[in-house]
């Protein structure tokens, strides 16, 4: 009997209710017509719960204009999308009826604002604006994850900011329905009349299919989108002061230093007008934030993390100062790591490195360990054309654990004072958007201080085809090391599905943004250029991507120091499996950073290729498989395999397992001074992690990523006094260069949203970081190592709520 009633309860909570469809009477749309939305007052009582049942759902128009915009087809799609529209003081309700066989309905759910996931889903963007200026963008999946973000011109989306809106979804008889409230508090806007202009943009994911349907038709293979999107026209719309206060409260227990952290902090938001927020943190925690992956770099050039925290992921779209901030990019070709002078991961990062006395150590783990701050603030808002904002950040003294003589003391390293000042100048008149800004940051440490200032244009045509977009800054360490750099891009619209990108820069060999930019790289002229090439109704295929992309570039001493070129090709069948692979020429040039200011020396010619198949992503099972081939600086080959698994045999539960292999033979390795070495190498790099959601709410997740690399010594190099090419040596003397490195991270979350930004964390966090000798190692014994000698093991309780209007 109870086994009965417990798989009936179990059977009514996963199979809902269903919702009757509505009296439906689509309006046709004149192009170019400014749609007035229909405004109700306050007393329409509207539940958020998907099913559209109030009847002022009933009294609204209905719109249907949808078309493919993935693939690019413009086609209608082979389904209703019904959408009703309305507004009152408080906010803006969207509902979405939409009509799909229900046994080809895909629900799948995930934490915040995953999109990658081929699942059922709706989309709304709002540029509140109103000129194509800013945005901002919701979304729902079937199932009620939710997804929001910004997005820039034209088409700069980013999803690092998380607003207090209320979407759901809900079966019905005829496929799903779905409703959006987003509160006029909650997204920003200049001060406007009693009317006021926004544009809109709302799609749809059919899952199945693959494809993407949004009006208006403003496809990714089209220049533009921001500038294109529906005019909406509001009346009375003036929203009023708000404020959040989220205290929280989080215990940490560090099993490696057997002690137990109490901490008290609260985040705080006030917007006393639609054109001015203010967000601000005091004694901020962030131990239950999704661990980084784990990385192997032996080179020196640094490693990009993008920022995970969510205060500093917030209200950070002004401080963009171009498209090279976002580590995104179209094609199917690679991109590189970004270029900004504001990189938030630097603030509470690794502290600075003390000055050691002689017989004075410090552990690694010590000197990786993030410095807590005593809070942050950051202050945005628009006054006219004219946007602007200010960031500060403060971080405490750090405490080193060190030896001396095998005693115990302590090194106490003050923290760094961070700012940065932001301000940008837009117009859009004739319908051209043109932009001008000033971005400058500091960097205020008794060891040194850092500057840069920087000034960057944006230009698009009316028509879209033609955009432009640049940067000038400097740097200024202690005001002894000045240095200047700059780039500019342009992008080109030859035709829908075909695209021309030009990039130049120069650099210069005292330019240095690290301190809270991220650049991978100074002293160096290059040009880049991108061209890629869409084409959708092929009869016998889908869709097919190409892309060919080449740089060249030369140091300030005038030696070449990169140039190659790069095609992929991406088609996707029919069916929705799809195959891709990529060739590249790297020429040979000097290298002139690996060695650490010993020299420079020259590398050989290099090709490449890869060759992947991926399955239909919409079935429960799906894998993916790709071979490749890379030749080493001076020659050998290096061969990686990968496969990526995943099954979702439910909309709550998800398995994922992905492994990469790689056998390197003349892998070039910088060891100390001139010397360098080459190795014969193998890497494994599994990663699995497991999802199950009891709801869109509650979260429970374990991941599991390890990289282990086995390494021999091979031949032996110095770098010439000259540039030119390295020279052979015997082995030097002193023990062999051979070693083994095993990194691994454990983390077990389990995350419930109590209400909009309101959360229980628990989160459990094992990392190991392990060198070793070859004497007798092996991939089982450098896996054994890392369990058995983690550099981090601590368990984290965080409860954060938020009160406000």
């Amino acid at each position: 009997m109870r086994l009965t009633l417990f798989f009936s309860i179990l059977f009514f909570f996963s199979h809902p209710v269903l919702s009757a469809p509505l009296n439906v009477e689509v309006v046709d749309l004149i192009p170019g017509q400014v749609l007035p939305v229909t405004q109700v007052s306050e007393s329409a009582d509207v539940l958020i719960d998907g099913k559209l049942t109030e009847s002022v759902w009933n009294e609204l128009p209905v719109y249907d204009e949808f078309v493919i915009v993935m693939p690019d087809t413009l086609e209608r799609g082979v389904y209703a999308t019904h959408v009703r529209l309305f507004y009152t003081t408080r906010g803006f309700y969207v509902g979405y009826e939409l009509e799909q066989p229900r046994d080809t309905l895909l629900e799948r759910l995930s934490g915040r604002d995953l999109r990658r996931i081929n699942r059922d889903s709706v989309h709304v963007t709002l540029d509140t604006s109103g000129q194509g200026r800013y945005g901002y963008t919701f979304g729902i999946g079937l199932g009620d994850s939710l997804m929001d973000g910004t997005v820039l011109p034209e088409r700069q989306f980013s999803s690092d900011w998380d607003g207090p809106w209320h979407g759901r979804s809900s079966e019905t008889e005829s496929g799903w329905s779905a409703e959006f409230f987003i509160p006029w508090s909650t997204v920003a806007m200049p001060a406007g009349g009693e009317t006021r202009l926004m544009g809109l943009y709302l799609s749809r994911k059919v899952a199945h299919l693959d494809e993407r349907w949004g009006w208006p038709a403003l496809p990714n293979s089209k220049p533009r989108f921001m500038s294109g999107l529906q005019k909406i026209e509001l009346r009375e719309v003036t929203p009023g002061q708000q404020y959040n206060i989220y205290p929280f409260s989080a215990i940490t227990v560090d099993e490696i230093d057997d002690e137990t952290r109490y901490k008290v902090g609260a985040d705080f938001f006030w917007r006393p007008s639609s054109n001015f927020q203010l967000n601000a943190t005091v004694n901020p925690d962030f131990g239950s934030v999704e661990s980084d992956d784990v990385v192997i770099n032996l080179t020196a050039t640094e490693t990009f993390f993008p920022e995970k925290r969510l205060f500093f992921q917030e209200g950070q779209e002004i401080f963009v100062a171009s498209p090279r901030a976002d580590t995104r990019g179209g094609g199917v070709g690679m991109r590189g790591p970004p270029t900004t002078l504001v990189n938030t991961r630097r603030i509470g990062g690794k502290p600075r490195s003390p000055d050691l006395a002689p017989g004075v150590t410090v552990s690694d783990r010590e000197l990786i360990r993030p410095v807590d701050l005593y809070g942050a603030a950051k202050f945005t808002g628009q006054i006219g054309r004219f946007r602007y904002g200010l960031l500060g950040a403060f971080e405490q003294s750090v405490k080193f654990n060190a030896m001396q003589n095998g005693n115990e003391i302590n090194l106490i390293e003050e923290g760094s004072d961070y700012g940065v000042a932001r301000l940008l100048y837009e117009d859009n008149e004739g319908g051209a958007y043109r932009a001008v800004g000033v971005l400058s940051t500091a960097v205020l440490n008794p060891q040194e201080d850092a500057k840069t200032h920087g000034v960057d244009w944006h230009y698009l045509t009316p028509t879209g085809k033609l955009k432009v977009d640049g940067q000038a800054f400097m740097s200024d360490v202690d005001n002894v090391d000045r240095g200047y750099g700059g780039f500019v891009d342009f992008e080109y619209n030859i035709r829908q599905g075909v695209n021309q990108r030009l990039g130049i820069e120069y650099l210069d060999e005292h330019v240095d943004i690290h301190h809270l930019g991220f650049l991978s790289r100074n002293d160096r002229i290059s040009v880049r250029s991108a061209h890629t090439r869409i084409q959708s109704n092929l009869g016998w295929a889908r869709d097919n991507q190409f892309d060919v992309r080449g740089f060249v570039s030369q140091n300030g001493d005038g030696l070449f120091n990169g140039g190659g070129i790069m095609f992929a090709e991406k088609l996707t069948f029919n069916s929705l499996s799809s195959i891709n692979g990529r060739v590249g020429f790297n020429a040979g040039h000097y290298d002139d950073i690996n060695s650490l200011g010993n020299g420079v020396f020259r590398v050989e010619e290099k090709i490449s290729f890869s060759l992947g198949y991926s399955s239909d992503t919409s079935q429960s099972f799906s894998y993916d498989l790709e071979l490749g081939f890379d030749e080493e600086d001076l020659g050998g080959a290096s061969y990686t395999a990968g496969l990526a698994l995943a099954w979702r045999p439910t909309g709550r539960f998800n398995l994922s397992l992905k492994v990469n292999y790689q056998d390197r033979d003349g892998w070039l390795l910088h060891q100390e001074d001139a010397n360098f070495t080459t190795f014969e190498a193998e890497q494994w790099q599994p990663q699995v992690s497991v999802e199950y959601f009891v709801s869109a709410r509650q979260q429970f997740r374990v991941s599991l990523q390890w990289v282990g690399v086995k390494a021999r010594e091979d031949e032996f190099f110095l770098v010439p006094t000259h540039p030119g090419d390295l020279i052979e040596i015997g082995k030097p003397p002193g023990p062999a260069d051979d070693f083994a490195i095993s990194e691994m991270v454990i983390q077990a979350r389990y995350r419930w949203e109590l209400a909009p930004l309101s959360d229980l964390f628990v989160v459990y966090t094992r990392a190991a970081d392990v060198t070793r000798s070859l004497d007798d190692a092996n991939f089982q014994r450098l896996f054994r190592d890392a369990f058995d000698e983690p550099i981090g093991n601590q368990l984290v309780v965080k409860l954060r709520y938020r009160f406000g209007s």
